[in-house]
């Protein structure tokens, strides 16, 4: 009976083998993961300050929204309110953002809840104040909204809400998933909101820097297979 004698080459061809069946397969995911998170939505588009042109969104899209809600519209409460926005977007930006899929950034809010109520709270005590601070997470009405160039119409959406005090004072907000709000934050707190001028993240004081920026850096992804692969055609 004949039988085949498997040598170190023929070891090493069917790893190659492997690991090109091992990629295609990873595209294939990665390029599914992609067209999910934009999910026919053009947002980025919507963040060049330069855009006229206002693009509509289905509210039927999946997207959830973040807001920071001020206690009043006095002078003093906004100015708290994006001190808290300024918070929670430099601490919890580099989890968010990584978020790929509305399931996915659902439990990250679960989870992150508390911390967000936390800070928030945090920044209130720091700038005087005894308001109490609550996240809200559920579908909500809201009316037709702006944010650069492109407009939520009026309607229902799934939103994380937090709410300074009587909750009662103009909001801030943004999309926080697909995470168009984490990823640049300087940038994304640098778009007109509802056709305002926007009021840009708060630099902090120098020899001090945010989680954010600490970050910065891209983690570096690494495949088993590969390292595996590697290991083999090494020997």
């Amino acid at each position: 009976m004949f039988t085949m004698k498997y040598t170190p080459v023929h070891l090493k061809l069917g790893v190659i083998a492997l690991i090109g069946f091992m990629l295609l397969l990873f595209a294939g995911l990665n390029l599914s993961s992609e067209w999910n998170l934009s999910s026919g939505l053009n947002l980025s588009s919507g963040l060049n300050q330069g855009s006229e042109a206002n693009a509509p969104v289905d509210p039927e899209q999946p997207l959830i929204r973040f807001h920071v809600i001020a206690n009043s519209d006095s002078k003093e409460d906004q100015a708290l309110k994006w001190a808290v926005r300024d918070r929670i977007l430099s601490e919890l930006s580099p989890r968010l953002a990584q978020s790929q899929s509305l399931a996915e950034s659902r439990s990250l809010l679960e989870e992150l809840r508390p911390e967000m109520e936390r800070l928030a709270e945090t920044v209130v005590r720091e700038h005087g104040y005894e308001y109490s601070v609550h996240t809200e997470f559920g579908r909500f009405l809201f009316p037709t909204k702006s944010y650069g160039s492109f407009v939520l119409p009026a309607g229902e959406y799934e939103a994380l809400r937090v709410v300074i005090g009587q909750g009662q004072g103009a909001n801030w907000w943004c999309v926080l998933f697909p995470p168009i709000c984490f990823v640049d934050i300087e940038h994304s707190t640098a778009v007109p909101v509802d056709g305002k001028a926007p009021v840009p993240l708060k630099q902090e004081p120098s020899g001090e820097k945010s989680d954010a920026k600490l970050s910065d850096a891209k983690p570096v992804v690494k495949l088993w297979i590969w390292e595996k692969a590697k290991e083999i055609l090494r020997r």
